[in-house]
């Protein structure tokens, strides 16, 4: 009877050693799980002053043409003048712009027009280089609290 107990034993610790070893992986998260509303709502918390908001997929010639959705807004204290807000679909989206930030920014022509760009997750904002540091930060901020 013993022996039956032992065995018993010694195939629990056998089951949970095995357990240990492949433990139960999380559910991966969708990429684009944040939308163009999630940007504005955190601007909003922020306090920051946006309105104007227009769906436009037309972009410059030579940019990416592959995103999920694009926004324009206007800023108040810069109007008609404000940013971009492009939402992504995949990393491959994502990395192609990029790809074409950094090409811009290595450009001494180009390189003002995008000195105010940043990029959370799935998501990317350009905005107007009549702001001041200052206030280009406080829309970073906000869009780094975008979870």
């Amino acid at each position: 009877m013993n022996k039956r107990y032992l065995v018993l034993l010694v195939l629990a610790i056998f089951l949970t050693a095995c357990d240990s070893l492949n433990p139960p992986q999380p559910t991966p998260l969708p990429y684009n799980r944040f939308k163009v509303e999630d940007v504005f709502n955190a601007f909003a918390r922020a306090g920051l002053a946006v309105s104007g908001f227009e769906q436009d997929r037309t972009v410059a010639r030579e940019a990416p043409r592959d995103f999920q959705d694009r926004y324009l807004f206007e800023i108040q204290r810069i109007a008609p003048a404000g940013g971009q807000v492009i939402i992504f679909a995949t990393p491959e989206q994502r990395a192609a712009w990029e790809a074409y930030i950094e090409q811009l920014l290595g450009n001494s022509d180009t390189r003002r027009n995008v000195v105010y760009t940043y990029f959370h997750e799935n998501i990317m904002i350009q905005l107007n280089t009549g702001l001041l540091t200052q206030e280009a930060s406080a829309y970073r901020d906000a869009l780094l609290t975008v979870r």
